[in-house]
């Protein structure tokens, strides 16, 4: 009898220190990292000619391309750049696709999405998926919508001190042309926990 009363207390304890472990290794995996930036809008496809272009991309502080999460096939893959100049002209001034390899632009560029609420992830990598350094970097969104008429929404963050309400300003090249205006609404950018 003595044997079973020990026995019992010692898979009791058994019990009771497998719980605390695992409470210990379940409050540790709820840690709340940064797994990156989302940037997510609405999309609603037009109809018309020398429209639908879309990219979304990160530059450093200096103005540099760290890396180009989405770009439209007409204006990349196919380099409808060079016909039609005013398809993505902030995209193409900071990518440069002219110095682009066929390979680098294929592994960037993409057909152009179906219409809804699209999301895209930076991961905190460059272009070769290689962690960045902490630091100022600015996400864009650029889309044309109908000739020279395009928007840039963009907004700054800080990879050190991120914080959870990320401000999104919007550019327009033609204020005045309102053809296909809202192809892409409710721009917004968050930080992404794991």
């Amino acid at each position: 009898m003595k044997r079973m009363s020990i026995l019992y207390r010692t898979i009791l304890c058994l019990m009771m220190l497998a719980f605390i472990a695992s409470a210990a290794f379940a409050e540790g995996g709820t840690d709340t990292a940064t797994k990156g930036i989302e940037i997510s809008f609405t999309y609603q496809r037009a109809s018309t000619l020398a429209s639908n272009q879309m990219a979304v991309w990160v530059e450093d502080a200096d103005g540099a391309m760290v890396k180009t999460l989405l770009v439209t096939n007409f204006t990349a893959g196919r380099r409808g750049y060079r016909n039609r100049e005013m398809s993505l002209p902030a995209w193409v001034a900071a990518a440069e696709p002219e110095s682009m390899s066929d390979q680098e632009i294929d592994a960037v560029s993409s057909a152009t999405p179906g219409q809804g609420r699209l999301a895209y992830l930076w991961d905190f990598t460059d272009s070769l998926g290689q962690s960045v350094p902490e630091g100022i970097y600015t996400i864009h969104v650029e889309c044309t919508f109908f000739w020279e008429s395009d928007v840039v929404y963009t907004a700054a963050i800080d990879t050190a001190n991120l914080v959870d309400e990320i401000v999104v300003e919007m550019e327009r090249t033609a204020p005045d042309t309102h053809d296909n205006e809202n192809m892409i609404t409710d721009v917004r950018i968050a930080v992404i926990a794991q």
